[in-house]
């Protein structure tokens, strides 16, 4: 795939779309970035806290009551 239909296809996506791709873009540049330092923490770290180098975002309506629930709250 080259970048050129990439490109086409990510120019018809609607905004929320575009943040979930760059967040997982942002994960794939850490899973590959680090891989021999990746191998080596996840034996080391488990437990609380063990994914806090992971980088993500969380949707700004995140605690918002879905519409489906809104009568029983």
């Amino acid at each position: 795939m080259n970048y050129s239909s990439i490109e086409t296809k990510l120019k018809d996506l609607p905004q929320p779309a575009l943040e979930e791709i760059s967040s997982y873009i942002d994960y794939i540049f850490y899973k590959f970035s680090n891989s021999s330092d990746n191998k080596l923490n996840k034996s080391s770290k488990k437990g609380f806290g063990c994914l806090k180098e992971i980088p993500c975002r969380m949707s700004p309506d995140f605690d918002k009551t879905p519409e489906e629930f809104a009568e029983y709250m």
